[in-house]
């Protein structure tokens, strides 16, 4: 807040809050293509961000009909700023892309305003646009622009990351440090799902997103606001986000923040919600093991047209839910008998989940079946961005590992510097252009041309925050780090380098940062704070 005698400011202040986020001018890296433009090459790495009478800053001129295409290096949250000479005023047309093709193409509005048309006058420095991209194009449609700069401004969290991770294995760092800087972008002031689209708070998607913010970052206050919010102000009567599935979601998110940060007053605020939606979710069940969801059930979105495998699927994610709500009643001291006859009876009527891994990982990580058989069939299809750091956790760790490496790595060698809402590897069979190469004649483009359900084409989101499950697998699957009691008082350590040469890193805990080096041939080493208690395996 501000902190000041003078009585305007303190007036001010009493009604303010500071700005939860910090903003980075990020130079153009490169100028992909330009039209009617002379000097373009002065913008990439420029620093200047005001302009002044009379100043002997380059200038860019880009005359009526010509444009513009810059690239910003990485997916970023945030807008441009636009410093202009001495000039009368001009008509642009400004557009945002997560892709080339996005840029040169017709944006959708949906969450951010990703294209618009705008009057610039001569000496400002003007801010526009709140989106996620790493392109922008600028097309002037009336006058001459002389432009002494065009530069992007990034809106960052100001938190530090604390978990790193590194191998022997270039390709798996780039996936690690990608998804985490996924995850990133999404942590804004509250945790979004997507920084393009949606702009939104959701409570299922949330779950991925929080394992990822834990293992690098900590428990941070944009989680605990989002919960409050989704939880808080959901409509009496309504499922969070009006799915089924997400309210069992957020069991699971409260359980993981409250054990991770061991904060009392974080699971006791949370109690009313934990109570209710548990005994909802318990009269669902019945004696023979066959569950009746009510409302809108969403699993992920390549089962969104099966509804044997949503079926699946919610039965394990409900049983996944009642375990955190048992974990919970029990430190509450709350009789647990119910619950537990609940999971006893799920298991009775496991429905099968077809073909859908991420149905089957559910199952499997819950305990209800073992679904090998359909995780290791075909395994590199049938995966979804959502649910798929799941199916790593339930798949044997050497090949999650290849899992990895080469669904994850798929997007990377589509030269994604964010991962996306949903990905299909069959996508890149006919070699099609990747998100920072122009659109081309008779060649598919993988952002305009693939996709489905609500993400076809160009509405697909390439920065999703859902998609960062590799950050949780690395810790607790490679480095082999998870929490067994609140706080971190208490982790297992069971590292497994997959053939790899090496493998370090940090995890944060509230008690202090946990450091880990494996060496092929040599003793797994590990250093915990004191307080810590250490099970190996």
């Amino acid at each position: 807040m501000i902190n000041s005698e003078n009585n305007q400011l303190k007036a001010l202040a009493d009604n303010a809050e500071l700005y939860p986020l910090q903003r980075y001018i990020v130079s153009c890296s490169r100028v992909i293509a330009a039209d009617k433009c002379s000097d373009q090459q002065i913008l990439v790495g420029n620093k200047v961000i005001r302009n002044f009478t009379y100043s002997d800053f380059a200038v860019c001129t880009v005359e009526k009909g010509g444009f513009l295409l810059l690239d910003f290096g990485m997916e970023l949250s945030g807008g441009v700023r636009i410093v202009t000479n001495i000039m009368t005023p001009c008509r642009v047309r400004l557009r945002f892309g997560e892709s080339v093709a996005e840029a040169c193409s017709e944006p959708t509005r949906d969450h951010a305003i990703h294209d618009v048309e705008l009057t610039l006058c001569q000496l400002a420095s003007i801010d526009f646009g709140n989106t996620g991209f790493r392109f922008v194009r600028l097309d002037v449609a009336e006058g001459t622009l002389k432009l002494v700069n065009l530069c992007a401004i990034a809106e960052v969290h100001p938190y530090k990351q604390l978990g790193y991770f590194t191998s022997s294995d270039e390709r798996l760092n780039a996936v690690f440090n990608t998804a985490v800087h996924t995850v990133s972008c999404c942590i804004q002031d509250y945790v979004l799902d997507g920084i393009k689209r949606d702009r939104l708070l959701w409570g299922g998607d949330m779950h991925p997103e929080v394992l990822a913010i834990l293992s690098v970052y900590g428990a941070i206050p944009p989680m605990e606001k989002t919960v409050e919010q989704l939880c808080k102000h959901t409509q009496q009567g309504k499922f969070i986000n009006g799915h089924v599935s997400y309210s069992m979601w957020m069991l699971k998110v409260i359980f993981d923040l409250w054990l991770y940060s061991g904060d009392e007053s974080l699971l006791n605020k949370y109690k009313e919600f934990v109570l209710d939606a548990t005994a909802r979710y318990l009269k669902m069940i019945a004696p023979d093991g066959t569950v009746h969801f009510e409302g809108y059930a969403f699993l992920d979105w390549p089962s969104s047209d099966v509804p044997e495998e949503v079926n699946a699927g919610l039965h394990g994610l409900l049983s996944l839910a009642l375990e955190a709500s048992c974990n919970m009643y029990k430190h509450w001291q709350l009789d647990t008998a119910e619950i537990e006859a609940a999971l006893s009876n799920l298991k009775l009527q496991v429905p099968h989940p077809g073909t859908n891994k991420g149905a089957a990982a559910l199952q499997h990580l819950a305990g209800l079946a073992d679904r090998s058989d359909v995780l290791e069939n075909e395994p590199f299809k049938r995966i979804s961005t959502f649910l798929g750091g799941y199916v790593l956790s339930a798949k044997n760790n050497a090949a999650a590992l290849e899992l990895v490496k080469t669904y994850w790595g798929g997007m990377l060698d589509m030269h994604a510097t964010s991962f996306w809402e949903d990905f299909d590897l069959a996508w890149c069979e006919d070699n099609p252009t990747g998100v920072d190469e122009m659109p081309m004649a008779g060649r598919k483009n993988i952002h305009a041309d693939f996709g489905g359900y609500c993400y076809k084409g160009l509405r697909h989101s390439l920065c999703h925050g859902w998609a960062a499950g590799p950050v949780s697998w690395c810790m607790q699957n490679i480095l082999g780090l998870r929490v067994l009691d609140c706080g971190c008082k208490k982790i297992s350590f069971t590292p497994d380098l997959c053939g790899l040469e090496f493998a370090e890193g940090t995890f944060p805990t509230p008690l202090g940062l946990v450091k880990v080096s494996l060496r092929a041939g040599s003793e797994p080493q590990i250093t915990v704070p004191d307080g810590i208690e250490v099970v190996r395996a």
